[in-house]
C-alpha cells in the first residue's frame, strides 16, 4: 500500500518540527532560558534561533499573568549583536493561551543587555 509510507513521512515531519528545548540556564532575573536546538539555522553569517523564557514569577496583566515567552531572533556572531524577529507572550503556554504576539517591523541588530535571555542565547549561538 502507498498510504503507509505517507503516514510514516508525516510522522517523521511532525517529529522534526517539534521544538527541541535545550536548557541554557537562568537570566539575571532568575528566569529559565531554553533554546530550540532544532531551530538554529545559519546562512550568510546570520544565525536564526528560537528560544523561550519561563518566568520565575508571572508578570501581572489585566487579563492574567504572563508565565513564559517564545522569541525568534537573528544573531550576527561577527559583532555579537542580535535582532528580534518575533516575540510571543503566553498566559498559559501549555494550553496555547497567548497574551500578545509582536513581529518586528524592521530588523535592527543591537547589543543585548548583559544577563538578559537574549544575551544568553547570543553567547550560546556564538560560542567558539
Amino acid at each position: 500500500m502507498r498510504i503507509a509510507p505517507l503516514i510514516i513521512a508525516g510522522i517523521a515531519t511532525a517529529a522534526v518540527a517539534a521544538p527541541a528545548w535545550q536548557p541554557l540556564g537562568e537570566n539575571a532575573n532568575g528566569n529559565k532560558v531554553f533554546v530550540d536546538a532544532a531551530s538554529v539555522k545559519t546562512a550568510k553569517g546570520i544565525t536564526t534561533v528560537g528560544y523561550r523564557t519561563q518566568m520565575k514569577e508571572a508578570l501581572d496583566t489585566p487579563g492574567g499573568g504572563i508565565t513564559s515567552m517564545r522569541s525568534t531572533m537573528q544573531v550576527n556572531c561577527k559583532d555579537m549583536t542580535a535582532a528580534g524577529v518575533e516575540v510571543v507572550l503566553y498566559e498559559d503556554e501549555a494550553k496555547g493561551r497567548i497574551f500578545a504576539r509582536n513581529k518586528a517591523q524592521k530588523i535592527e541588530y543591537l547589543k543585548e543587555p548583559a544577563g538578559s535571555s537574549a544575551d544568553l542565547v547570543v553567547r550560546h549561538v556564538c560560542r567558539k
